[in-house]
């Protein structure tokens, strides 16, 4: 286990997990950019584990209520050189819980169409893990 191998392990550490699409980017400056990719998630983490950058993926699934994101990398400024280096400026964190796109459709489901026998979704978005709640 990682606790027998010396590694600390903090009581919500399964918070910070994605059991499938996700990725890590060691950067030039030491930090260490992750994707999340269940959650949706991009962060930049220095070495203290402090969180420089974040962003949430504002984009949900119509079929499934899932925001996944499947890769993403930090590239340098200089592998874009037709543009100058655009001012970073801070920016406060959204809800994403109700931002919308301007012109997005409205959150939710279009329409609802039940069918005898069938088992409704429950709104597990571990697609290839079964839960152990399940119905059998």
């Amino acid at each position: 286990t990682p606790t027998e191998a010396g590694y600390l392990q903090p009581v919500d550490a399964n918070r910070f997990y994605s059991p499938f699409i996700s990725s890590a980017q060691r950067l030039p400056n030491g930090n260490t950019l992750i994707t999340e990719g269940s959650g949706g998630r991009i962060i930049e983490v220095t070495k203290d584990h402090e969180i420089v950058w974040e962003y949430i993926s504002p984009y949900w699934g119509r079929q499934m209520n899932i925001n996944m994101i499947y890769r993403a990398y930090r590239v340098p400024y200089e592998w874009v050189p037709q543009l100058e280096k655009p001012d970073e400026i801070a920016i406060d964190p959204i809800d994403v819980r109700t931002f919308r796109v301007p012109g997005a459709a409205a959150p939710g489901p279009r329409r609802i169409i039940e069918t005898a026998g069938s088992k409704p979704y429950q709104g597990d978005a571990a697609l290839c893990v079964s839960a152990d709640l399940e119905d059998e």
